[in-house]
């Protein structure tokens, strides 16, 4: 498939007759479009594959001795060190014209490195091991700040992060470059339904091997996915962009002066930002609601991704029946004013969990529930990046976003972890996560009211 490429012009689809979709220089009719789709499709699958392994790096951690605390404090080295690398690569591949788009390089650089790594995870304590052979590891091993297995699992989580900082930086940009806008509710929609499939594959045929083949899983899984992304992603061509534009003041920091003064002088976007921090630290909750199923319900890792993966199905088969009707309405209703209500069913259906969820048949009702109601926040959450950031600098905004919420959320984090293994009470991550929720709920009304004020008009600062 190779879109034609013309003039800019608007993104609003042209007459029903034409069938003709826009983004950019990027134009589309209505086969184009479904190649476009096929492929964004795998895209999606593969990168959630890729990061469900990711996910397993606390169970490892765990399994060779961790406590809360120093994963927490592992998490936190990686979460100050990775959120500069996210706004300097979204701001570079905003700003990037080369001959196969500004995106993609970015993912073809390193979405291999985090494979990679992120493949070697189950090995490193082995790797340990073997090393205690030689004398120097036998002298460096007393003076390291934890036991050697958890150490280098977090040295290698640290490297693999970083490269995922990028991949996670660019991939949704390559989206909102080559999706149009009026049918970003449902590519979002039929997006929700393939990461649903995904989700399935994991959590009934891959997840519960992790319990007697962790090695197994982690490098079958991602060079599968590793392949799949690569492909997927050069598959999908980008348009033409006009040249960045210039910055002149400051001197040799010129860029990095804009970057703070655009980002975060304007109370527009502040609020966007803090908005973010509150459902992301809500969102810690979900990691000791796991250890709440896992430790203090005493269900396996087995039995945990039977659940997921029944609460996916259902999902999906909500997905495939209503996923692009309610892509369809998001669109026409608009995103920015559907985030409040779902934000706070989210947080409700959390602090519900506390008094429902005590074994895995409730455990299931809850994840089901909840896991429609994500299905619709994540439809509308695409559309709603694209209304309330400029698309000319949504890379940069997108990062500054992370950076402030990274930042807060990394200081804040060992304190988490501490806070938890004090109480040891980890049946608390549903109200720590709902109470969160619902804050990140009450502002999202506030953006909502600052966005009606402009008339959906993003403001796009120049810093000069």
């Amino acid at each position: 498939m190779s879109p034609v490429a013309t003039p800019p012009e608007s993104e609003a689809a042209a007459p029903e007759s034409t069938s003709i979709y826009s983004v950019g220089t990027l134009r589309y009719n209505r086969r184009e479009l479904v190649v476009l789709f096929f492929w964004l499709m795998w895209n999606d699958f593969s990168i959630v594959l890729i990061e469900k392994i990711n996910s397993l790096n606390n169970v490892l951690m765990r399994g060779h001795g961790a406590t809360f605390t120093q994963m927490a404090l592992i998490g936190s080295i990686g979460g100050l060190v990775t959120p500069w690398i996210n706004p300097w690569v979204s701001t570079w591949s905003d700003r990037h014209r080369g001959k196969i788009g500004r995106r993609r390089p970015f993912l073809f650089f390193a979405t291999p490195f985090f494979a990679f790594f992120l493949a070697l995870s189950p090995y490193m304590p082995t790797f340990y091991h073997y090393l205690l052979r030689y004398p120097f590891m036998v002298a460096l091993a007393p003076h390291l700040p934890m036991s050697g297995p958890v150490f280098f699992l977090g040295v290698c989580g640290l490297v693999a992060g970083l490269f995922n900082a990028v991949v996670q930086a660019i991939f949704g940009y390559l989206y909102y470059d080559v999706v149009p806008t009026p049918l970003m509710g449902r590519f979002r929609g039929m997006g929700g339904s393939v990461t649903m499939l995904a989700g399935l594959l994991w959590s009934f045929f891959i997840y519960g091997l992790a319990d007697n083949h962790m090695k197994a899983v982690y490098t079958g899984t991602a060079a599968f996915a590793l392949t799949v992304y690569l492909i997927s992603t050069w598959q999908i061509k980008e348009g033409e962009y006009p040249p960045p534009d210039v910055h002149k003041k400051g001197g040799a920091l010129a860029p990095i002066r804009a970057y703070f003064v655009e980002c975060f002088t304007q109370p527009y976007y502040l609020w966007i930002f803090a908005c973010t921090l509150f459902w992301q630290l809500g969102n810690k909750g979900n990691d000791y609601q796991f250890w709440y199923l896992h430790t203090d319900l005493h269900l396996s890792l087995k039995t945990i991704g039977w659940v997921t993966g029944w609460s996916s199905s259902v999902t999906f088969g909500f997905g495939l029946l209503l996923g692009f009707a309610v892509g369809a309405f998001v669109d026409w209703f608009k995103p920015v004013r559907m985030m409040a209500p779902l934000a706070g069913l989210i947080a409700l259906t959390n602090l519900a969990g506390y008094y429902f969820v005590h074994d895995q048949w409730t455990y299931l009702c809850q994840a089901c529930t909840l896991s429609i109601i994500l299905f619709a926040y994540g439809v509308a959450m695409g559309g709603y990046t694209i209304e309330v950031f400029p698309r000319e600098k949504i890379g940069q905004f997108c990062s500054a976003q992370a950076v402030f919420y990274q930042v807060a959320l990394n200081i804040i984090n060992p304190f988490i972890g501490m806070f938890f293994d004090h109480v040891k009470y980890n049946r608390l991550g549903y109200i720590w996560a709902g109470s969160f929720q619902m804050v990140g709920a009450c502002i999202f009304v506030k953006i909502y009211f600052n966005w009606k004020k402009r008339r959906g008009q993003v403001p796009v600062p120049h810093a000069g």
